[in-house]
């Protein structure tokens, strides 16, 4: 069976589909494909432009794409005018304007590949006008066209749109392959993992199953900060889950981050650090998205009640529902100290 996108890592629904697809001409013209940051979805694109197109489509001693040929090396190397990237720019949304410029272009054809793609970056963000605009689109493409509009979450597109492309998305990776390609791919990572296992563990269960998201973890700030984050947040249960003193509660709440957009990414890992620990009291064998060692995760939720822990999530979700809506920080984090029972 000819291998499809082997530069992907892991995904191999994903690409068993596109190679059956692309071979086998059932191609859709348009596709939504969902993923974190870092989960590939860019690279992706480059290398569905590139088998679209690849000289080699057909002949079983090269994968798809074949990376090799002038066809894919044009586009792999960002140069062919028939790969085209769509964005917001420096702007919030999409509007509906580079839709409108969108849609005259898919008029023209090809400069000089078989298939002009159109790439709709963080097509989450397009305004409902936007969206409707590129439906008309949509409907009645001219057959030399294809879309793919990647988004983090499909959610804020219309049905109407969703109606019209398949919806797929970026498979989370396994631990160890992260770490496998981490140190493959980074000396950096690979003398940490040697030097520093604890800090390398901590690193790829950051990463929630995105390389792109681990690899960048790796500058030295990044990583210092990441892991002050991720201890913060395991103090904050061990606390929680004794008996209080006032001066440790103090030295938590001062560890904080006093920036808004640190503190909610802060209480975004509280929650799924507490998450894992209801699940540990929900079920045998729990699937952990914030620790690296089921030990651990057991010794911080046994002196926890299962009510105790939904509890807590409450009050965190509380806090960064109270940070997003502008509250004063230090009141918020005296607020939130005295509901998670700290105080």
């Amino acid at each position: 069976m000819k291998t499809a996108f082997p530069e992907l890592v892991g995904n191999s629904m994903l690409k068993e589909r596109f190679r059956d697809e692309i071979l086998g001409g059932t191609l859709a013209h348009a596709y939504i494909l969902e993923g974190q940051d870092g989960s590939g979805k860019h690279l992706f694109s480059r290398l569905f432009a590139a088998a679209l197109s690849c000289e080699n489509k057909e002949n079983d001693d090269f994968p798809l794409p074949c990376g090799v040929c002038p066809t894919c090396k044009k586009i792999l190397s960002g140069n062919s005018p028939d790969l085209i990237y769509i964005g917001r720019k420096d702007k919030a949304t999409i509007g509906v304007d580079p839709i409108r410029e969108l849609r005259l272009d898919t008029a023209v054809a090809p400069n000089d590949l078989d298939v002009k793609l159109y790439v709709i970056e963080e097509a989450q963000l397009m305004t409902i006008q936007a969206q409707n605009a590129l439906l008309l689109t949509l409907e009645e493409p001219p057959e030399y066209v294809r879309f793919l509009l990647l988004c983090e979450s499909a959610s804020p597109l219309l049905e109407t749109i969703k109606s019209r492309a398949p919806l797929l998305r970026m498979e989370p990776l396994s631990g160890g392959l992260i770490s496998e390609e981490l140190k493959k791919r980074s000396p950096e990572a690979a003398s940490l993992a040697k030097n520093d296992p604890a800090a390398f563990s901590e690193l790829v269960a950051a990463s929630d199953g995105s390389l792109g998201r681990a690899l960048s973890y790796l500058d030295a700030g990044t990583q210092k900060a990441l892991i002050a984050k991720r201890t913060l947040a395991k103090d904050f249960i061990r606390l929680a889950g004794s008996e209080k003193r006032a001066a440790e509660t103090v030295d938590l709440l001062s560890r904080f981050p006093q920036k808004r957009e640190e503190l909610t990414e802060t209480c975004s890992m509280i929650l799924t650090a507490l998450r894992d620990l209801a699940a540990i009291k929900r079920v045998d064998e729990p699937t952990l998205y914030f620790f690296s060692e089921l030990s651990l995760a057991e010794e911080l939720a046994y002196p926890l009640s299962l009510p105790k822990i939904l509890g807590l999530e409450q009050s965190v979700a509380a806090l960064s529902e109270s940070i997003n809506r502008n509250a004063n920080i230090r009141l918020a984090l005296t607020a939130f100290a005295s509901d998670a029972g700290l105080l």
